[in-house]
């Protein structure tokens, strides 16, 4: 499976991430999606996209899930990723399908090819949260 992006920049810090379906604004400056924010976006719809392959699977059901990630990177250079926390807040699910919840992002967050990328490089944490 093959992906691909266009990523065209001014002579400053401000570019734009094109794709064939969207596009959003970069920026070092505050005008757009800083390129961390960016790969954090989208671990987090990777793992989301992995975990509802897997929820489907079990017929589990939820009304919405929030994922918020934080991430600290090394001083060194390159400044790789050190430190990932991922709290996961659901809602909409009964108390007797929480531990079947937990079990899929478990899997989820194995299965996810960004998530194997980063656990290869940082320590990784993750709190659930049922509201």
């Amino acid at each position: 499976m093959a992906n691909q992006v266009q990523v065209l920049f001014q002579a400053n810090h401000d570019g734009q991430l094109q794709t064939e379906n969207s596009e959003t604004n970069i920026s070092f400056k505050g005008n757009g999606f800083a390129p961390y924010e960016m790969f954090l976006g989208g671990y987090a719809s990777c793992l989301h996209a992995t975990f509802l392959g897997i929820a489907t699977k079990k017929r589990l059901t939820f009304d919405t899930v929030h994922y918020d990630v934080y991430a600290t990177k090394r001083e060194e250079v390159p400044t790789l990723l050190n430190y990932v926390k991922t709290t996961i807040t659901f809602t909409g699910v009964t108390e007797k399908k929480q531990q079947a919840i937990i079990k899929s992002l478990e899997l989820a967050e194995r299965y996810c090819s960004i998530s194997a990328m980063i656990n290869n490089i940082a320590t990784m944490e993750f709190d659930y949260i049922f509201k």
